[in-house]
C-alpha cells in the first residue's frame, strides 16, 4: 500500500471515530445511550449484533449483592434470549483478564463467548467497559478474528461509551432513588394521617365507652327495681348500648388497638371457614375460586378478627363485580420478604424483612382508580351507598395490630388484587388461660376501692358494688387513691384501678400500690384497649377490664378475687 493510500485509509478511520464518537452520550436514558451508538458502529463497521451487559448490582432496582451479568442492550433483540449469566461464565473470566479480544467461528474459544442463538460463523469483537460491564460486538460474514489493531482502532471511542453507560447507569439509580423517595414520603404522610384519624378514633371510643359504663350499670341497677314493662324498655336501653358499644370496637380496629384473643391458627383454616359463612353473602354471579396452601407456617392472630379481615375483602371483591359474572378468587400462602418489597405495602415501612404468610382476595371487577386507592383505608369511605361502617379501615387496623401489612394493586377496568402479609411464627399451640371464676351463689363481704376520673363512672361502680352487699371507696384520680391505699390498705380486698388519668396514671398507681402492699389486688380498667393491660407483665394486674364494663365481667372478676383472699386467709 502507497503512502497516499495509507493516508486516506487513516482519514477514513478518523472521520469514522468522530462520527462515533458524536453519537456518544446522546442521551442519558440508557437503552437510548447504547442504540444511538451502537447502530453507527454496526452500520460503520458492518456488523450483524451488538450487546451491552451489565454488572447485575449496578442494574438500577437490583440487590446491592445481585450477582452475575444482565444483558441491557441487543440489537436485534431476537437474536439474545439469554439475559444474564454467572460469575462463573468463561466468557466473564475471559474479560476479566483481557481489556479487548476476538475470537472467530472455528476457535477453540469461539463456543464459550456464545450468549445468542443462530450463530454458526463469523466473528466477535468483546471490550470491557470500565468495571462496569462489557460490549460485544459480531460480525456474521467475517470468517478470521478482528486484529489487535483493529480492535485498538475503537478503543478509545468504547471508552467514551463506557463512560457514558455509567453516567447512564447513574441517572437511572438517582431517578429510581427519588421516585423511591416520593413513594415512601407518599407512605409517610397517608401512615401520619392514619395514625391521626388512629387517635382521634381511639380518643372517641374511650369517652363513649365511659358513657356506655354509665348506662349499662344503671340499666343493670334500675332493672331491679322495675316491673315487667319497665324490663322492656330497660331491654332496648341496654341494646341500643350494646350496639354502640360494637361500634366502638370497630373503632378500636380501625386505631390498631382492638383486644386481641390471641392464638397459634392456620391461616388457610380460617379462610375455609369464612368461606363457609360468606357464601350466602357474597353475589350469585361471582365464581369463587379457593387456592389455599397446605402446611402453612404458624401465625400469630385473633381468629375472629382475621374472620373480619377475609369477610370484608370477599365482600369488597364480590361488589366490585356489580352485578356482573366474574370471578373472586382467595389465596394463601408463605413468601420471603425483603425490605425493598415491604417499600410497596402500608404499614410495611415498620416491618421487618422475612418470612410471612400472605393472604391474596382477587377479582377481576371495576378495579380502582388512584384517587379512590388513595382514599380506600379512611374511616367510613365508600363508593357504595352510605352507612357502610369502617371497612378497609378497620382492615387496616387489624393488620396493624397483628404486625402485618397489607398492598392494594388495581387497574380500572381490570380487577383488583389486595395482598396481606401476616409475620410467620415457629411456636406450638399455646396453653389456654384459665378463665375467670364464675360468681359464687353465696353472699361476700369485702371494701372494694374504685378510681376513675369520670365522676359518673365512679358513682355507677359505687352503687353497683353496694347493690351486691359490698363496701366501696372512691378516688378520682391514681394519687388520691395511693392516699386511700397507705390509709386503709388492710381493709382494701380489690382496687378497681383506671388506666388513662390526670395527675397520676393507673399504671403509676399501681405501682405505688404494690410497694405499700405486694399482695394487692388490683384490676386494671381502660375505655381503650386489652392491649393497654396486657402491656403490663411485671407485675401483671390480677384481670383486665375493657368498657363499658358489663355487671356480670365485673362481679365475675371481683368475686374470683375475693375467693382468692378467702382462701388466703384460711391458709
Amino acid at each position: 500500500m502507497d503512502e497516499q493510500s495509507r493516508v486516506t485509509e487513516i482519514l477514513r478511520d478518523l472521520s469514522v471515530l468522530y462520527e462515533l464518537s458524536l453519537a456518544v452520550g446522546r442521551s442519558l436514558e440508557l437503552h437510548e445511550n447504547c442504540d444511538e451508538f451502537l447502530r453507527k458502529v454496526m452500520a460503520r463497521k458492518s456488523l450483524a449484533f451488538a450487546s451491552v451487559w451489565v454488572r447485575a448490582s449496578q442494574v438500577p432496582g437490583a440487590e446491592d449483592d445481585a450477582p452475575g451479568y444482565r444483558q441491557v442492550y441487543a440489537n436485534p433483540a431476537f437474536r439474545a434470549p439469554l439475559a444474564s449469566i454467572g460469575d462463573d461464565h468463561p466468557l466473564v473470566a475471559r474479560v476479566m483478564r483481557e481489556p479487548s479480544f476476538s475470537v472467530a467461528f472455528g476457535d477453540a474459544a469461539f463456543e464459550d463467548v456464545v450468549t445468542e442463538q443462530g450463530v454458526d460463523g463469523g466473528a466477535f469483537a468483546i471490550y470491557r467497559l470500565g468495571t462496569t460491564g462489557f460490549l460485544k460486538l459480531y460480525a456474521i460474514a467475517r470468517p478470521t478474528a478482528f486484529s489487535a489493531i483493529e480492535l485498538s482502532k475503537l478503543r478509545h471511542v468504547v471508552d467514551q461509551f463506557a463512560v457514558s453507560v455509567d453516567g447512564c447507569l447513574d441517572h437511572a439509580r438517582v431517578r429510581a432513588a427519588e421516585t423511591r423517595r416520593r413513594a415512601l414520603e407518599r407512605q409517610m404522610l397517608q401512615a401520619q394521617k392514619l395514625e391521626g384519624l388512629g387517635l382521634l378514633a381511639g380518643g372517641i371510643a374511650h369517652d363513649f365507652n365511659n358513657l356506655l359504663s354509665v348506662i349499662l350499670g344503671s340499666v343493670e341497677l334500675a332493672r331491679a327495681g322495675t316491673d315487667a314493662n319497665g324490663d322492656a324498655e330497660l331491654d332496648n336501653v341496654e341494646e341500643a348500648a350494646s350496639r354502640a358499644a360494637d361500634l366502638c370496637s370497630q373503632l378500636l380496629a380501625y386505631a390498631g388497638g382492638a383486644h386481641l384473643a390471641t392464638a397459634i391458627v392456620d391461616l388457610s383454616e380460617v379462610v375455609l371457614e369464612t368461606m363457609r359463612l360468606t357464601a350466602v353473602t357474597v353475589s350469585k354471579k361471582a365464581r369463587m375460586q379457593q387456592r389455599l396452601a397446605q402446611h402453612l407456617p404458624a401465625i400469630e392472630a385473633d381468629r375472629t378478627q382475621l374472620l373480619q379481615v377475609v369477610m370484608n375483602l370477599v365482600t369488597n371483591a364480590s361488589e366490585a363485580l356489580d352485578e356482573a359474572t366474574g370471578e373472586v378468587a382467595v389465596a394463601t400462602g408463605s413468601i420471603r420478604v425483603t425490605a425493598r418489597d415491604l417499600e410497596g405495602y402500608h404499614l410495611g415501612e415498620a416491618r421487618r424483612p422475612g418470612e410471612y404468610v400472605y393472604l391474596d382476595v382477587i377479582d377481576n371487577g371495576c378495579g380502582i382508580d388512584a384517587a379512590t386507592r388513595e382514599r380506600l383505608f379512611d374511616p367510613f369511605f365508600t363508593t357504595k351507598f352510605t352507612g357502610r361502617g369502617l371497612g378497609l379501615a378497620a382492615v387496616l387496623g387489624i393488620v396493624r395490630s397483628h404486625r402485618g401489612a397489607i398492598r392494594v394493586a388495581s387497574t380500572p377496568g381490570q380487577g383488583t388484587r389486595v395482598r396481606v402479609l401476616f409475620p410467620a411464627v415457629n411456636a406450638e399451640q399455646p396453653e389456654p388461660r384459665a378463665p375467670l371464676g364464675t360468681r359464687a351463689d353465696t353472699a361476700r363481704r369485702g371494701t372494694i376501692l374504685i378510681v376513675d376520673d369520670e365522676d359518673s363512672v365512679r358513682r355507677t361502680l359505687g352503687r353497683l358494688v353496694e347493690a351486691e352487699g359490698l363496701d366501696a371507696l372512691v378516688a378520682a384520680h391514681g394519687g388520691e387513691a395511693v392516699d386511700v391505699f397507705r390509709q386503709r390498705w388492710r381493709e382494701i380486698d380489690v382496687v378497681l384501678l383506671d388506666l388513662t388519668m390526670p395527675v397520676m396514671g393507673g399504671e403509676e398507681a399501681f405501682a405505688a400500690m404494690l410497694e405499700i402492699d405486694p399482695r394487692a389486688r388490683v384490676i386494671l380498667m381502660s375505655g381503650y384497649t386489652h392491649l393497654e393491660g396486657e402491656r403490663l407483665t411485671n407485675p401483671r394486674p390480677a384481670a383486665f377490664l375493657a368498657k363499658p364494663i358489663r355487671s356480670r365481667d365485673l362481679f365475675d372478676a371481683i368475686g374470683q378475687l375475693l375467693d382468692e383472699r378467702g382462701t388466703s386467709r384460711a391458709r
